[in-house]
């Protein structure tokens, strides 16, 4: 088993912490706020002063929040130092800008580093379901794949890390986009006189019978009809649209995601 450092210990990095523990896998793992990090302790993991301690093992996983949180954490603080043996594999959604960076980063120094944005909830995690978009050099993918494999299933991308971060991108226009068609063709129905919930029921009976759908339709039939955006997917509106941008691609509908996710109907 593989001493693995986790940076990040939120609702994800903590699903992952425990899975990992689960597995038998000594744990070290810091999070700004040293209560989450405290909370795990119990379950086994050991709680890390610094991210710099929590690099001290053989895969570092870093789960944070945004590109913001990476800067801070990972680039203006850089906590890896000597410790340059380790795979680090990134499991956030940030922009491919910022991940190539860190790949050009780490490469400098020698250190292998992989980029796996998680399509997937701490559920998913718990019962290795989630799926890794992965990307990086062959080498590094398969000294960390039955790592990732304890947690999900592993889609390797290419060696490219940043088209991993383009396809998790990819991945959340398309859920931004249904939650807002779903916002949109409920306050469609409802002005027309029909319940909700049950236009919920039936686009998820007749059209659309996915967890997805029975998930985000519920809660979105249940906000009302003057509800704001679900925030994640405001937040990666605004990603996808930086990326594109990033990319040199047109994404017209992605650009009117944010500003249509941003308001209420």
């Amino acid at each position: 088993m593989a001493k693995i450092g986790i940076i990040g210990l939120g609702a994800l990095g903590g699903a992952m912490a425990r899975r990992a523990l689960a597995l038998g896998h000594e744990v070290v793992g810091y999070n700004r706020s040293p209560d989450k990090a405290a909370a795990l302790a119990d379950d086994g993991l050991q709680p890390a002063a610094s991210a710099a301690a929590a690099c001290d093992a053989d895969i570092v996983f870093s789960v944070l929040l945004n590109d913001a949180a990476v800067r801070e954490i990972l680039v203006e603080n850089d906590p890896f130092g000597d410790h340059t043996a380790a795979v680090h594999i990134s499991v956030s959604t940030i922009s491919v800008p910022l991940v190539r960076a860190l790949a050009d980063r780490h490469a400098a120094t020698g250190q292998s580093f992989v980029s796996a944005p998680v399509f997937g909830r701490p559920d998913n995690i718990h019962d290795a379901s989630a799926v890794f978009a992965v990307g990086g050099a062959a080498e590094a993918v398969v000294r960390c794949h039955d790592a990732l494999a304890g947690f999900g299933q592993v889609m390797v991308i290419g060696q490219d890390p940043g088209a991993a971060n383009a396809v998790k991108m990819a991945g959340n226009f398309l859920m931004a986009s249904a939650v807002q068609s779903l916002r949109e063709a409920l306050a469609l129905a409802e002005a027309a006189g029909a319940d909700r919930q049950q236009f919920v029921d039936i686009i998820t009976t007749a059209l659309f019978p996915t967890s997805f759908y029975e998930r985000f339709g519920a809660l979105l039939a249940a906000q009302g009809g003057n509800a704001p955006a679900i925030n994640p997917f405001a937040n990666s509106a605004r990603l996808i649209a930086q990326t594109s941008d990033a990319l040199a691609v047109d994404t017209p509908l992605a650009d009117a995601l944010v500003d249509a996710l941003d308001r209420p109907l």
